[in-house]
């Protein structure tokens, strides 16, 4: 299981110079097991490279399916989606798992930030075929034994934390958590049991979050509080806030692994293999 990290930023994209080393785009992680089959999680700006390479890597063979599972619906994880290149490949099979709004169906969701007033490119002339699931807590079965478990968590409007197993590997991809003011979400820590990785959202350091109750995010001490508690073999800190430049990240990632050694803020392009 491959784990690559295409975008690992919150809210907007940041393409200051300051912050380049971490990376500017927003959320997007991709998981392959073998070419048969492409998942990815959220859609944010990173979505966009991981299409380039993706049209790199198939050029002049068939794409195989895709499976874009969405946390939720906030625009810094599916800003990226009407510029994904795998839509614009004849015949590619394009599998959308997420939750639906609480007034929109999933496919509204996505159709809504392509309509004419809002992007340049037509849903409707799009030439890949797409398919839509929404998803609430449950176990999705994918190809080659693959499974894909879900569980809701604390965020405004809501948003899911997804488990991936695949033989006797586990990756767990948590973001855009906020936990209780006095204690951990015990359903984080449910679905990232034993973990080889998980990815937790790190936006935040303690002394801001008494400015940021009810906005939806974590702290890193929080993320190392859960890894701990769970067992997690390594902890990838995720969901930069806009403002962390390079140099930041780097004394907060040092101050992070005294309190769990093996632990990392996530940086754009980096791939960990399990």
């Amino acid at each position: 299981m491959k784990i690559t990290f295409w975008g690992v930023r919150g809210t907007l994209p940041t393409p200051d110079m300051d912050k380049m080393k971490t990376g500017g785009n927003t959320s997007c992680v991709e998981v392959r097991i073998n070419e048969d089959m492409i998942i990815i999680f959220d859609a944010g700006t990173g979505i966009v490279n991981l299409g380039k390479k993706l049209l790199q890597e198939f050029a002049g063979k068939k794409i195989p399916p895709v499976y874009l599972f969405l946390t939720h619906a906030h625009w810094d994880h599916l800003q990226g989606i009407p510029f994904f290149g795998v839509l614009f490949c004849k015949g590619a099979q394009i599998n959308i798992y997420g939750p639906a709004g609480k007034s929109r169906s999933l496919e509204e969701l996505i159709l809504m930030q392509m309509d004419d007033d809002f992007c340049p490119i037509s849903y409707q002339k799009l030439p890949s075929y797409i398919d839509y699931f929404e998803i609430g807590e449950e176990e999705i079965s994918l190809p080659n034994g693959v499974k894909v478990i879900s569980k809701k968590h604390i965020h405004p409007g809501g948003a899911y934390s997804y488990r991936v197993e695949y033989k006797d590997k586990v990756f767990v991809y948590n973001t855009d958590i906020e936990h209780y003011a006095t204690r951990l979400d015990q359903r984080v820590i449910e679905i990232s049991q034993d973990a080889d990785l998980m990815l937790h959202d790190a936006q935040y350091v303690e002394d801001q979050m008494q400015f940021h109750i009810g906005w939806g995010h974590s702290t890193w001490q929080q993320a190392v509080e859960v890894a701990k508690v769970a067992n997690v073999k390594q902890l990838g800190l995720t969901h930069h806030d806009i403002k962390r430049t390079d140099k930041e990240i780097n004394a907060l990632e040092k101050k992070a692994k005294k309190a769990f050694e093996n632990s990392f803020f996530c940086r754009e392009g980096h791939t960990i293999e399990l």
